[in-house]
């Protein structure tokens, strides 16, 4: 017999995860393309470049997971997530005189999760 009770699930909440789930496959994504260019290519730093991408591959990983508990009705998930966009906001400002368009693309995502996670039920504990 199974005890876990549906999970309502309202519009914000599945905006949070999508938005948070798409990070992570971006994250995964880039941490392939930096590891595979440090190795096809001839970075300045090759061991830097590489271990640039295994960490962009685990952050991608980890916030797919965040997504995913998020999407079963976790209640647990809601810090580090605000916590990843709170890392991404920091670098999307540091890196705004070097990659504008990127940063602009990441601060609006990272705002978007945020207003979601504010929004959805994610966001309230459950009272039962």
């Amino acid at each position: 017999m199974n005890d876990e009770q549906p999970v309502p699930q309202d519009r914000w909440l599945l905006a949070a995860v999508a938005v948070i789930a798409a990070e992570g496959v971006a994250g995964v994504a880039a941490g392939v393309a930096f590891v595979i260019a440090s190795l096809v290519g001839h970075p300045h730093d090759q061991a830097t470049a590489v271990v640039l991408g295994a960490l962009l591959g685990i952050f991608g990983v980890a916030l797919l997971a965040l997504a995913r508990a998020l999407r079963r009705g976790r209640h647990w998930p809601r810090t580090p997530s605000y916590l990843a966009q709170f890392f991404g906001l920091i670098v999307a400002w540091y890196q705004r005189s070097t990659l504008l368009a990127v940063s602009i693309v990441l601060a609006v995502v990272c705002l978007a999760a945020v207003a979601a996670l504010a929004q959805s039920s994610a966001s309230r504990p459950s009272r039962s």
